[in-house]
Parts: structure tokens; sequence; C-alpha cells
């Protein structure tokens, strides 16, 4: 018989970033849900349909927030934030993947390390409107990457065009990535949303009482960056994020 963890207040951290949810009624955790993909194509229909598409992507950002927010600060290399285009409309998505994905290995063999990374593909917007179909491109931060030129990137990708962004000044570098997850999810279904390398480290999960209350009795209150009351019919949330290197950052992204 599988048995259940209650609580009535639980802290995730990833990285910088502290989440702490304080729930009127106790819940229950061990249920498991799946990782990043897209809906099902089973008997839902219409709105159902949509629905679950919407809930399953927005816990896909919320994951995929967190992973990033836990690697982002690990490595001596300041992480790297590309948006790697196809010159050629690339409409089938398992292809686009794939091309990605001799890329990240020929860069590997050029630079002689194993990159950590984390990738969203994503359909460009103007492509869609203008051809009614899903055009794709990537959205990739990698966290160990060394310095290369740019001119090599794009002889190594070989595909396109290779556009490096900074991100130095942004304070939640996960929230920000999350931005081109697309909305456009019926092009996702049963595919994933989101992909990284193996070895990423995960954000911790702390539920237990007495470690709960020291974590958020050592909070700063000007380390909040957003709170808010979230209620259904089940329970009543109160949701607290906190930002440890706040003052740091110019670019605030909740």
């Amino acid at each position: 018989m599988q048995k259940y963890e209650r609580y009535d207040k639980k802290i995730i951290i990833s990285g910088n970033i502290i989440e702490v949810y304080e729930y009127e009624k106790e819940v229950a955790s061990g249920f498991k849900i799946s990782e990043g993909r897209i809906g099902r194509s089973g008997k839902a229909e219409g709105e159902e349909i949509q629905k679950n598409r919407e809930l399953v992507l927005q816990r896909a950002k919320r994951d995929l927030r967190r992973i990033i927010n836990s690697n982002v600060d690990l490595y001596d290399e300041l992480p790297k934030f590309f948006t790697m285009t196809f010159k050629e409309d690339m409409t089938c998505l398992k292809q686009a993947n794939y091309e990605f994905k001799k890329f990240r290995q020929r860069l590997e063999d050029n630079i002689g390390i194993h990159l950590k990374y984390s990738a969203v593909p994503e359909i460009q917007k103007e492509r869609f409107k203008k051809y009614g179909q899903a055009v794709w491109h990537y959205h990739v931060i990698f966290y160990n990457l060394p310095y290369i030129k740019q001119s090599k990137l794009m002889e190594i990708w070989g595909n396109g065009g290779v556009n490096i962004k900074k991100i130095d000044k942004v304070d939640n570098v996960g929230a920000y990535m999350c931005k081109y997850m697309t909305k456009d999810n019926k092009d996702l279904v049963g595919q994933k949303c989101y992909f990284g390398s193996r070895g990423l480290y995960k954000p911790i999960v702390i539920k237990d009482k007495k470690l709960v209350e020291s974590v958020r009795n050592s909070l700063q209150a000007n380390k909040m960056v957003y709170q808010n009351i979230f209620e259904n019919e089940f329970n009543k949330t109160l949701y607290s994020q906190y930002n440890m290197i706040r003052e740091q950052s110019e670019e605030k992204v909740v």
C-alpha cells in the first residue's frame, strides 16, 4: 500500500530562489506527474484537452525554472544564452531535435568537455502567422561552456544563425528562459517542451516541519520578490518567493 507524506508547509530551494508554500489544509505528496510532455491524445475533448495542455505547460515551466536556477551559478564559466535558428524553415520537431543533438556532439568534440545545458524549442511566431504551421528554433542556456567565437559557433551549428545574449543582469534566469516556452502547444503533443543534459542538479524540496520553520524564519522580508494567495475547491495556499541576490540585479523577472 502506497504511503503518502502529509504536510502543511513546503520550501523549495532552486539556487538563489526560495519558494515557500503555506497550506490552509494539510496536503499529501507521492503522486507521480509526467515530466515536461505536452498533453495526451486520449478521449478528452475540446476544452478539456486544452485545459490539460495548459496545466502540463504550467508545470513544465515551473520545473524548468527550478532546474535552471539550481544550475546557473554552479560552474566557473558564466552561463551563456543562445537563440539558434534554421536557415531553411524547420517544420519537423523530431528532425530539429536531431540537428540540435548533432550540434551538441560536435561542440563537445571541439571543446573537449561534457556540456551542461537546458534547451527549449519554440515556434517562430511570424512564420506561424504567415504559413499556419510550426517553424522551430531553439533557446538554449549552457551552464559550463567556455568562451568561443560566434563565428565558430555558427560554423559548428551549420544550420543557420546563432545569437548570443547576455543574461548577467537577470536575477531569475529560470523565469527568463521560461518566457520562450511556446503557448501553441498542440504542436508539442507527445513531445517534450524542454530538455537538457544528464546530471543537472535538482531543486531541494523541504517538508520536514522543523527544518521548514528554520529556513522560513531565516528569510529576510526585503528579499521577497513575489507573494500571492491561490485558492481552489480543495485548499488555500499562501505562496511567497524570495531572491537571495535581489539587490545585485537590475532586471527583475518573477
